[in-house]
């Protein structure tokens, strides 16, 4: 779930896993509600969700369950409510280790089967490190300045009115030391000096810590201790902060001006006409026009899917939206609090190319003179768009078995705990993805259609977004031939897809 921030994009609930001393993760077994610390992997069943009512914390399981402490030291994940037993204060224990401590004073730890909260003594068994279970692909709100954090130029800034561009997309990289880094859309990692690094060196890994009260806000603590917060007046990027103490006492920790909320960094595409080959534009009025040669911030529109009709809205950066009128013709008029029928239109996915259904049922087609009018029930070129992602040039992909990878061998594998971080470029509406080997993803002539990267030229694949934050990736693996790409359950990478469902479905 998630809640509208102010700039109507939304916040993400922070979801995360908790590893153990050892290594392994908490993990809310599905049969009998059991509680062990035996995974290595951070997967479905070691995902929790921390809730608060009343100043309390609860620990929500997968299963939409809460852990509860019962008298005797005995953990279960069986609470279908919440009460004293399943209250829980997180103490920081320094270095980015935390505690938790149950109502009645004594801490959760443990490992394998023997997980228990019976002892008021902080042990090294009753440390956990934190680690981020959400799409690592987010933007940055600061909660002070109310604005984004954004690549400009040779440094990362908190002055961005709206997330726009792939400039305002940040990749939060994950490292097995629970430790994060911060990575611009061309690549580089920010220091705490605020230097951008084209390598991550220690200075370049920070520990994550929550706002006490507010587990939807994030603090980046350097390798010197400060935080992260923004310095002048374009906010750039620093970590100067040292901790502070609350009014209500407790451990020192992020003033407010260090604070950030996560929030989803939604789709946004380039359209380009291809009758016309313009792009579609509210550079010169809230007409949509199809009439620029070139795409820059007032060509960029941002797709918002209604997860229940699984139409869109396409939002501007005027932060206005798409709006079908009587008489067919289109235009960006529409606040966000105002969306109706006539903001949300039917997407046909066709490869490298895309259809916008108006509300009235007619294709939004251009017109000589690039306006746009939804008139016309009979496809065309004058109603196909050819359609780039702009926001993705790093692209970390997660589905129902973990993130993808790269192996040595150039194979792919979609099973692990933390992602590879991939470049994407789209051209013609073909999507073209490297590894860090810097080979290109290829789909393989052998008989399982296995993808690897191992091209040394581009090759072509095509996306189609079919859920909130969830993608399709489309081969055609001969003439005529398509197959999606889908994980299987040992972590296999096969071009074996036929439909779109839970297997071929990629969050990006």
């Amino acid at each position: 779930s998630s809640r509208m921030s102010a700039s109507g994009f939304s916040e993400l609930s922070l979801t995360f896993g908790l590893k153990n001393s050892a290594g392994n993760y908490l993990t809310a077994e599905t049969f009998g509600f059991r509680v062990n610390a035996a995974s290595k992997t951070l997967k479905k069943k070691q995902i929790f969700t921390l809730e608060e009512q009343g100043g309390r914390k609860f620990l929500r399981t997968h299963l939409n369950r809460y852990l509860t402490f019962k008298s005797d030291g005995k953990v279960q994940g069986d609470a279908d409510a919440r009460g004293e037993d399943e209250a829980i204060t997180l103490v920081g224990a320094g270095d980015g280790k935390l505690l938790i401590r149950t109502e009645r004073g004594f801490y959760l730890g443990g490992n394998g089967e023997a997980i228990d909260a019976f002892t008021k003594k902080a042990e090294p068994d009753r440390l956990w490190t934190l680690q981020l279970a959400i799409h690592p692909q987010v933007c940055l709100r600061s909660v002070v300045r109310k604005r984004y954090v954004h690549l400009s130029k040779d440094a990362l800034t908190i002055d961005e009115d709206i997330p726009w561009g792939s400039d305002a997309m940040i990749t939060i990289q994950a490292y097995d030391d629970g430790r994060y880094s911060l990575l611009a859309d061309d690549g580089r990692y920010l220091s705490e000096t605020g230097a951008l690094m084209a390598k991550a060196d220690d200075s370049c890994k920070f520990m994550l810590e929550f706002a006490p009260g507010d587990m939807n806000m994030v603090a980046f603590r350097g390798r010197n201790k400060k935080y992260l917060t923004g310095v002048g007046a374009a906010g750039g990027l620093k970590a100067t902060k040292d901790p502070v103490l609350p009014a209500d006492g407790g451990e020192p920790g992020p003033g407010r001006d260090e604070l950030f909320v996560l929030e989803d960094s939604q789709p946004q595409f380039k359209l380009k006409n291809v009758k016309f080959m313009k792009f579609a534009s509210v550079r010169a009025s809230v007409e949509i026009l199809c009439n620029q040669p070139e795409a820059k911030d007032s060509e960029y529109f941002q797709f918002e899917i209604n997860p229940a009709t699984k139409q869109w809205s396409l939002f501007t950066s005027q932060r206005k939206f798409w709006s079908c009128l009587p008489d067919g013709s289109i235009q960006a008029i529409t606040e966000r609090a105002k969306r109706g029928p006539n903001e949300w239109f039917t997407v046909g996915w066709q490869g490298p190319r895309l259809t916008l259904t108006a509300s009235n049922g007619k294709l939004v087609t251009a017109k000589p003179n690039g306006s746009c009018y939804a008139t016309e029930t009979v496809p065309s070129e004058e109603s196909q768009f050819q359609f780039e992602i702009i926001n993705r040039p790093k692209l970390v992909l997660r589905g129902e078995q973990g993130y993808v990878v790269t192996l040595p061998s150039g194979a792919l594998e979609c099973n692990r705990s933390i992602g590879e971080v991939f470049t994407m470029h789209v051209s013609k509406g073909f999507a073209h993805i490297t590894s860090f080997n810097g080979k290109y993803w290829v789909v393989n002539n052998d008989k399982d259609h296995s993808v690897t990267a191992s091209g040394t030229q581009p090759y072509p694949l095509m996306l189609e977004f079919i859920e909130h934050s969830k993608l399709a990736i489309k081969a055609e693996v001969a003439p005529g031939e398509f197959y999606y790409i889908q994980g299987h359950q040992n972590g296999g990478f096969f071009a074996t897809g036929r439909t779109v469902d839970a297997s071929t479905l990629w969050e990006y």
